[in-house]
C-alpha cells in the first residue's frame, strides 16, 4: 500500500509522506514546519500542540524528499514549508488539505480497492513510530521526543517492542529507505 501511495505522489506529497514516517509529523506538524528547521543533518522545532521540543537526526530519505520538493516550490528560509494552492497553511479554520488529499488518493478508481484498508494519513506517523521504537537501543525518552509527547506519555510505550513477524518486512523496507534514500517502488503483483 505504501509503495502504491508513493507511486502516486508529487514531490510535495512525497516530502509529506516521508516527514510523517521519518520524523513522526502529523498534519499539524506539517502545517507548522518552516524552511530552515530541517537540514541534512538534523531537525529542531517545537510541536505546537504540546510545546515539547522535537529534534533529532534527519533521515536521508526525508532530506532527499524535502530537497526534491524545494526544487519545485521555491521557499525562502523561515517561510512555511508547505502551503495549499491558495497559499494558505495546510491546516486552517476547518480545512485540512492533507486529509483531503489523502481521502482523494484513496478514492481514485485505480487505487481504491488496494487502499481501502490503509486508514488515514496519521497511519504513516504510526508506521514511523513502529520503525523508530524498534531500533536497537531506542530509549523511552528518545521515543517520547520523537513523538513530541510529554514525559508521562503512555503512548510511547506502545512502540517500544519488537516488530511482529507479519509487519517486519514493511518496517525493514522503511528503515532501509529512510537510511539510504533509495526507494524501490516496484510492486509485486499477485498471481
Amino acid at each position: 500500500q505504501l509503495k502504491l501511495v508513493l507511486n502516486e505522489c508529487t514531490p510535495r506529497e512525497t516530502a509529506m509522506v516521508w516527514l510523517a514516517i521519518g520524523c513522526g509529523f502529523g498534519q499539524r506538524d506539517l502545517t507548522a514546519v518552516r524552511v530552515g528547521q530541517i537540514d541534512k543533518s538534523g531537525y529542531d522545532l517545537r510541536r505546537g500542540k504540546t510545546g515539547i521540543d522535537r529534534y533529532g537526526e534527519t533521515p536521508v530519505m526525508v532530506w532527499k524528499s524535502i530537497t526534491a520538493y524545494l526544487k519545485t516550490a521555491k521557499r525562502e528560509n523561515g517561510e512555511l514549508l508547505f502551503l495549499t494552492r491558495k497559499r494558505l497553511p495546510l491546516v486552517h479554520d476547518n480545512t485540512d488539505a492533507v486529509a483531503q488529499w489523502w481521502k482523494k488518493l484513496k478514492e481514485e478508481e485505480s487505487l481504491k480497492d488496494d487502499l481501502k484498508s490503509i486508514g488515514g494519513f496519521y497511519v504513516l506517523r504510526h508506521l514511523g513510530a513502529t520503525e523508530f521504537g524498534s531500533r536497537p537501543g531506542c530509549s523511552i525518552g528518545e521515543m517520547k521526543r520523537w513523538l513530541g509527547h510529554s514525559a508521562s506519555s503512555q503512548v510511547a510505550d506502545v512502540y517500544m517492542k519488537p516488530v511482529s513477524p507479519e509487519c517486519r518486512s514493511v518496517v525493514e523496507w522503511v528503515r532501509y529507505t529512510l537510511q539510504t534514500g533509495k526507494a524501490n517502488l516496484s510492486i509485486k503483483t499477485k498471481k
